[in-house]
């Protein structure tokens, strides 16, 4: 009889070459100001049953984001941490959660991580990306493992209609040079997008010479510009079967190498994620949507007494029954299944486990008030069953005043070095469990929008390292926080901003009990702002860190800070523009982790041509 495993490659493989070979036909326009990640199904960003939010291809061009993190910095509950510069591992962390404990998508399918759990965001080009949808809070109900801070969805280029290249070059400071060149196709017969890109810098010296003395960071004194490279490409296509049918399928591809300073000074990397997705309208009240994706990060190490080497794989595949009942409810059930391996060249043993989810959801409104609950069982060959369940209630007070409020429950399962490291494991490791509270308040005056969010999670079984540094189910945290947003036009200036305010505290016992989670900002705040006039355009961006910690003893510590970020453009034509982007207005000398810099002032200037 054919594993699970053999019948998935076969799938996979199958579906990716169909997707290479069938004729392209126009599908229906998505809709305005709709998400897909909050449950799964098409549902109103205005309003949400969660804290959602949904970065643009607009936003991301008008504020001239160079990276994924970048973009992300700006949103309510993040935090980031850079280890010195363009391509150095950057770890996020949502409502205070760990940096492993946010599920992140491409188009819908999962992304691989590295052999710790964590995504790869440094090395995603922001240049192939149509939007970002961002939701805060957990989804373990909906999603699975790696979602107790919320689920990070990225959609790639879309279609649109005719032919329409565009094309962008830019230099900068570290002598950094990149050049992006790309098209979107579409008519009745169908849609493709492509967008490939090279980005080269020299970057600055990743840390800062402190290491070595203050036994902190890199462990070392290397007074050396490291740099990065990255080549990338993204295709997406769609095509119609019939009047019912929708295929679409996608690649996003990027490699390059990294240099950095320590045990190891350079990392070559691959990453894509290949996927294809079937939507079928079996009848006018009940659809059925199939997907099936590979993932794939390659790294290898190189550094004056070692090398090293990982291959983490994840394959996928999940089916989706949606059906319209009662005419404003929706009834989900659904099948998912994951495979993921790690291939190491530090002598990992059997690192790969298969897991099988099946989960329900029910959603609609009755009146002014609507609803969702959500139920979900995953069931993993390493770890056992695990149940995840999530209720929300909303009500519309007014036309521009709703509420809700939500539970919900989510896990993390170990990651690999936890359970398979030759170096010290834990095969009887549990998945982090969580659970979590949530009330908020949105609203619209005038043009003035606001909301507000406070929120509590409880997390148990933490892994963390004994003394004999294996990892243990023995730690818990309690996260309390509460986030602001408002947007608003004032003298014909467009502002956005958010205040997040974050009490972590450490529960386990031992010295570090009550002491503040490390590298989580206790206090971060936006401001946004841009303002056109004729052919010219000026946005800034304010961000304000407050002061974290940068170990769990809590005597290590990295200061608060203040960037300004301001972009101009000027409309050379109806399809072209220059774009000059002064980041850290103020040069701001700051560490988001301890013994690692970040970069001083510097400068970004940028032709772009897309045709209108």
């Amino acid at each position: 009889m054919l594993s699970k495993k053999t019948i998935l490659s076969g799938i996979i493989q199958t579906s990716l070459l169909t997707s290479l070979s069938f004729s392209v036909q126009a599908e229906p326009e998505s809709l305005d100001q709709m998400v897909v990640t909050a449950t799964r199904t098409d549902s109103a960003v205005s309003s949400p049953l969660s804290s959602v939010s949904v970065i643009t291809r607009e936003e991301i061009e008008r504020y001239d984001y160079r990276t994924v993190a970048e973009a992300l910095s700006s949103l309510p509950g993040v935090t980031i941490a850079n280890l010195g510069g363009l391509g150095k591992q950057t770890s996020l962390f949502l409502r205070g959660t760990e940096s492993n404990h946010t599920q992140i998508l491409i188009n819908g399918v999962k992304l691989a991580t590295n052999e710790f759990g964590a995504p790869q965001l440094e090395h995603l080009p922001i240049h192939s990306i149509e939007r970002i949808e961002v939701v805060r809070g957990p989804q373990s109900s909906l999603y699975g493992s790696s979602s107790i801070g919320g689920t990070i969805q990225i959609f790639t280029r879309d279609k649109q209609e005719g032919f329409k290249p565009r094309l962008s070059v830019a230099v900068g400071s570290h002598n950094t040079k990149e050049a992006n060149v790309g098209f979107s196709a579409g008519n009745e017969l169908g849609w493709v997008t492509f967008d490939a890109g090279h980005l080269d810098s020299d970057g600055f010296d990743s840390c800062d010479g402190r290491s070595l003395s203050l036994g902190i960071a890199c462990f070392a004194d290397e007074p050396d510009n490291d740099g990065y490279r990255n080549k990338n490409y993204s295709l997406r296509a769609g095509t119609t079967l019939g009047s019912r049918v929708n295929l679409e399928a996608f690649k996003l591809y990027n490699s390059g190498r990294s240099h950095y300073d320590g045990y190891y000074n350079e990392t070559v990397f691959e990453q894509y994620t290949t996927g294809l997705t079937a939507k079928a309208d079996i009848t006018d009240i009940w659809k059925l949507t199939s997907s099936v994706s590979k993932s794939i990060f390659n790294s290898d190490t190189f550094g004056a007494f070692a090398s090293d080497r990982y291959e983490n794989t994840k394959n996928t595949f999940s089916i989706q029954s949606d059906m319209t009942v009662f005419g404003n409810h929706i009834f989900t059930l659904g099948y998912d299944y994951e495979e993921d391996e790690v291939d190491a060249l530090n002598g990992y043993e059997d690192a790969e486990r298969e897991n099988d989810a099946y989960f329900t959801q029910l959603q609609g409104q009755l009146g002014k008030h609507d609803y969702r609950v959500s139920l979900r069982t995953d069931d993993n060959e390493q770890y056992g069953h695990d149940t995840s369940a999530n209720a929300a209630w909303g009500y519309q007070f007014t036309p521009a005043t709703r509420a809700y409020i939500s539970y919900g429950e989510a896990f993390t399962a170990p990651s690999f070095v936890d359970v398979f490291s030759p170096f010290g494991n834990n095969p009887d490791l549990q998945p982090e469990e969580s659970e979590s509270f949530e009330i908020g308040l949105m609203g619209a005056l005038s043009h003035f929008d606001w909301s507000v969010a406070a929120f509590r999670t409880k997390i148990d079984n933490l892994i963390i390292l004994d003394d004999f540094f294996i990892p243990q189910n023995i730690s818990e945290a309690e996260i309390n926080g509460i986030e602001f947003t408002a947007s608003t036009v004032f003298l014909g200036v467009n502002l956005n901003g958010q205040l997040s305010l974050l009490d972590t505290k450490n529960e386990a016992e031992g010295d570090n009990n009550g002491n503040v989670l490390p590298r989580r900002a206790e206090q971060t705040f936006t401001l946004n702002a841009y303002k056109t006039f004729g052919k010219y355009t000026l946005a800034s961006k304010v961000y304000v860190s407050g002061k974290r910690y940068d170990n769990a003893a809590n005597n290590k510590r990295t200061e608060g800070f203040t960037t300004v970020d301001l972009v101009g453009s000027y409309q050379l034509a109806p399809s072209t523009s220059v774009r000059l982007k002064v980041a850290n207005l103020f040069d701001e000398q700051y560490e988001t982790v301890a013994g690692y810099n970040t970069d001083s002032t510097n400068v970004m200037l940028s032709l772009h041509y897309s045709a209108q």
